[in-house]
């Protein structure tokens, strides 16, 4: 073998083993859902290039398992994902691990009824119609965790999957369901408090990691450091949020149009009040959270070594405490 062979063969061994120096983030429902506002914040304000990192862009992954695996076979091996998936594919022997907790409850939702229910409490729900997109899903986790805080158990509700959060949302609208969560992005963009009542807001939502980061083991043996970048530029792009919200509501507004740039600040306001969006802290208590809540749905039948899980190495060293 000649030397340009050796060297092109030895190019090709970094290449495989080191992402592209530009690559994208994959961040799920990152345009339909606020969980992923600081990687929006980070990218706008060249906070990954701060810290020596060229994302090109913020792909939007479409949620549950799919986001996962997508975020597996990204060039970063690494995705803003909703936690409960991650947790199943790691008690499935999938070689992942939950690196950071960034929306640390589900204020990014809301369950609403009709104007006109005669439900007012969470309570009432006995015996009533719940309306979810999915089995499984986070809306359904959601579901159970208000109606067990509310004193009732399992089989008091009806869960009723309707393929959609727009089929949920139009059952509840043509009376086949009695209430329903959705994302607050879609409740506002589709009228918001004129056209529904909230029955449970952001502020007396479940505090359960909505979404976390997610990496790796490749990722986390041989690109560290890109780990380390990415926790630290969103760690500034959550600061940034809560120490300047009405700048970060000017570029947010941008990045969930067509919402109105007025809804977009009451909802950053209210998320702010609500501590929702995390700096990466792992409060273990919330994944614990998760699992119940996973265990609730038919997701998990036993309890999972959460220490097994996660890996707080990447975080800043004052969010590995």
């Amino acid at each position: 073998m000649n030397l340009r062979s050796i060297i092109g063969t030895a190019a090709l061994a970094l290449a495989s083993a080191w992402p592209a120096n530009a690559a994208d983030l994959l961040v799920t429902q990152y345009k339909n859902d606020p969980s992923g506002a600081p990687y929006g914040i980070a990218l706008e304000k060249g906070l990954f290039k701060k810290h020596g990192l060229d994302i090109t862009g913020i792909i939007s992954g479409a949620g549950g398992g799919s986001s996962v695996r997508n975020a597996m076979a990204s060039d970063l091996g690494y995705g803003d994902v909703t936690a409960a998936p991650v947790i199943a594919a790691a008690e499935q022997g999938q070689d992942v691990k939950i690196v950071s907790i960034t929306a640390r409850s589900l204020a990014d939702l809301v369950l609403i009824v009709m104007p006109d229910s005669s439900l007012k409490t969470p309570a009432d729900l006995k015996g009533k119609k719940f309306g979810i997109s999915n089995p499984k899903s986070l809306g359904e986790m959601m579901g159970v965790l208000v109606m067990e805080k509310a004193g009732l158990k399992q089989g008091d509700v009806q869960m009723t999957a309707l393929g959609s959060l727009s089929g949920a949302l139009t059952a509840l609208e043509n009376g086949v369901v009695d209430a329903t969560s959705i994302p607050i992005i879609l409740f506002r963009s589709r009228g918001g408090e004129s056209k529904y009542r909230v029955l449970v807001g952001p502020k007396d939502l479940p505090l359960i990691p909505s979404q976390v980061g997610m990496a790796t083991s490749k990722a986390i043996k041989e690109w560290p450091e890109k780990l380390r970048a990415i926790q630290a530029a969103r760690r500034e792009g959550t600061k940034f949020i809560y120490e300047h919200t009405d700048e970060a509501i000017e570029i947010l507004a941008k990045i969930y149009e067509p919402l109105p740039r007025n809804d977009v600040g009451v909802m950053v306001k209210e998320l702010v009040q609500t501590k929702f969006w995390s700096e990466g802290r792992i409060e273990m208590p919330l994944l614990e959270q998760t699992v119940h809540a996973m265990k609730g749905v038919g997701m998990l039948q036993k309890d999972v070594d959460l220490s097994k899980v996660v890996d707080s190495s990447f975080l800043p060293p004052d969010l590995q405490k």
